[in-house]
């Protein structure tokens, strides 16, 4: 069954509530260039209560300040240097790396891959439009990577159809920036399940 991280989660209550519902994984923001930002304290506060997987999302942060933070993933979610690449390499951390997913970044695909198995293909602009087909093609080729992009309870159904091995969700399942529908999350997962 295809794996679940609700992404951008900004309270206690949210995290704990998700967990109970099976989700695998639970995202924190925790670089202040996003409206979901949390401090990197609050994933120990978090960790403490809940069992599920923890990521700590990253955009602008210095890799060697991402190993500083107390989560289960690792997830950076912008293009990286080769430089970078060999640094996370070397590391024992376990890391998700963000792909565009488009045509031009499949070098750079085969790239990330040579690091880690936990990719995340996701728009590279949130205006972008999701290509079904060029995302399907990926996943025949490589399986098991994640997707995200523009989830809601409502199109998940499209996404399944491509098979990919975990779904990525921030603004699908929210009311504003931060604050998770509930109901929209339970949504979610029954249509999945």
């Amino acid at each position: 069954m295809t794996k679940v991280k609700i992404c951008g989660i900004s309270t206690l209550d949210d995290a704990l509530e998700i967990s109970k519902m099976g989700v695998d994984m639970l995202g924190f923001l925790v670089d202040p260039v996003s409206p979901r930002y949390v401090k990197p304290e609050f994933i120990n506060m978090v960790k403490s209560n809940v069992p599920s997987t923890l990521v700590s999302v990253n955009v602008v942060r210095p890799i060697e300040e991402m190993l500083t933070i107390n989560s289960d993933l690792i997830q950076v979610h912008r293009v990286l240097k080769d430089d970078e690449l060999e640094r996370i390499r070397s590391s024992s951390n376990r890391f998700i790396l963000y792909v565009p997913s488009s045509e031009s970044y499949l070098s750079y695909l085969r790239k990330v891959l040579d690091v880690t198995h936990m990719v995340l293909l996701d728009l590279e602009k949130k205006s972008d439009r999701v290509n079904f087909q060029f995302l399907a093609k990926v996943l025949k080729d490589y399986p098991g990577l994640g997707v995200g992009g523009g989830i809601t309870p409502e199109n998940v159904g499209q996404f399944l159809e491509l098979d990919p091995g975990w779904l990525d969700v921030s603004r699908g399942v929210e009311d504003f920036p931060g604050k998770k529908n509930l109901y929209k999350v339970r949504k979610l997962l029954e249509a999945i399940r």
